[in-house]
């Protein structure tokens, strides 16, 4: 059943090493997916295979079940066929390189990053590799590695489908509870909804998911936009011509959440920072030390303070989006990196957190986000996102699928 798909990989991955490990699989499947084949990203359990979180040292860390998201595709007929590639401990920075299988190529221009730090599943759907990846993104894991490969990306909002243990602990931190979430990355928005009607729904394994429909009732047509980006514009421009009404919009707190967003996740990695540092090792210890150069670790006070804030910002936002059920804004103000771009210094550093300022400030807020390629300029992908209320991710969905072009960067790369 999987061999063309299983001869496409062995003929491709090579030149993009987007995929760390090839799965065994089976002959037949039945359900609704049959035949469908994904990746998954090397950070989320499959059953039979080894967790690496890119890493040499846990190649031996085989799971004995599927991560809750892994299990419900599985339950549908579709097939995982590989681990995906992925920042070493999804903490070296935003460039998919890990120490365990180096450096993914992104297919557009090798020269760039294909970001990260879903990167892998990225560019093994944007090569053709699978139908589908699972990644997950706490500040735009799966949307900036979208945006750079020119295929779409799903970040569902906080609490809408069950999250495994991501990170390796028995139960992530806080930061990662309340910012990171697992979802899709796709060529095409229909193929995200799919994903998305599959994992819709509560979950004994995580009792953070609320049980909403994957769909639900109609709303005005009305779009916010966030001026200023020329791709935005014309994103909103083509909303309008489909019969959107179309305003700009300011999205509250924008800074101050991306700054406390990364401050939070810098913090519990401050606290235990000589363990961290021995156990990932100096690539990863020397993006932890510029991480907590740029965005200082917070406080006790400053902690319990920022919770009270967080809920503030998030009430600031719902009234916007009570407005605008929609908003486009840009998945990054930077069009493209270079490999490690962001490693090189502070400087660099923030200059890569102010170009994913959006990214993180939605995830803060624990809203959904649909990353969809727009189009190309200079012979890379352009793209933008879409956000949405809580729990309407269906919104996002049907606002972007107006905005996508399909992309064929397989065809395109040198």
């Amino acid at each position: 059943m999987f061999t063309e798909q299983l001869r496409l990989i062995a003929a491709l991955n090579p030149t993009y090493n987007a995929l760390t490990t090839v799965f065994d699989v089976p002959d037949e499947v039945s359900g609704p997916l049959a035949g469908v084949v994904f990746s998954v990203k090397a950070n989320i359990d499959v059953a039979g295979a080894a967790t690496t979180h890119g890493l040499k040292s846990l190649t031996g860390n085989v799971k004995a079940s599927d991560a809750p998201v892994v299990a419900r595709l599985r339950a549908a007929g579709a097939t995982p066929i590989g681990h995906a590639n992925m920042p070493t401990l999804n903490a070296r920075g935003m460039h998919t390189r890990s120490e365990l299988a180096g450096d993914t190529v992104n297919p557009w221009d090798a020269a760039k990053s294909p970001g990260g730090s879903s990167g892998g599943d990225a560019v093994a759907v944007a090569t053709g590799m699978v139908r589908f990846g699972i990644g997950n993104d706490g500040g735009g894991s799966l949307r900036l590695p979208a945006f750079l490969n020119g295929v779409c990306a799903l970040k569902p909002g906080h609490g809408r489908y069950p999250q495994g243990a991501t990170y390796g602990q028995p139960d992530p931190s806080f930061p990662t509870q309340v910012m990171t979430v697992e979802g899709p990355i796709a060529r095409t928005v229909a193929d995200l909804r799919m994903v998305h009607d599959v994992l819709c729904g509560p979950d004994p394994a995580d009792p953070r998911v609320v049980p909403v429909p994957a769909r639900g009732a109609p709303v005005p047509r009305i779009a916010g936009f966030v001026p200023g980006d020329p791709v935005v514009e014309a994103a909103a421009r083509r909303l309008a011509d489909a019969g959107y009404e179309v305003e700009p919009v300011t999205l509250p707190r924008v800074r101050e959440a991306e700054e406390l967003a990364t401050r939070m996740a810098a913090t519990p990695i401050s606290l235990g920072y000589e363990r961290f540092a021995a156990f990932a090792g100096e690539e990863v210890a020397h993006y932890a030390r510029l991480l907590l150069e740029v965005r200082p670790p917070l406080d006790l006070a400053g902690f319990l303070e920022l919770t009270s804030t967080r809920l503030a910002i998030q009430r600031e936002w719902a009234r916007v989006l009570d407005r605008h059920p929609v908003v486009v804004g840009p998945v990054s103000a930077v069009a493209s990196f270079e490999p490690d771009e962001e490693r090189r210094g502070p400087g660099e550093l923030a200059r890569y957190f102010e170009a994913l300022r959006l990214c993180e400030a939605s995830s803060f807020v624990g809203v959904p986000a649909v990353a969809v390629p727009t189009g190309l300029r200079a012979g890379l992908p352009t793209g933008v996102q879409v956000i949405s209320r809580m729990f309407r991710e269906d919104l996002a969905l049907d606002a972007a699928e107006v905005l996508e072009v399909v992309l064929s960067p397989a065809a395109s790369a040198g």
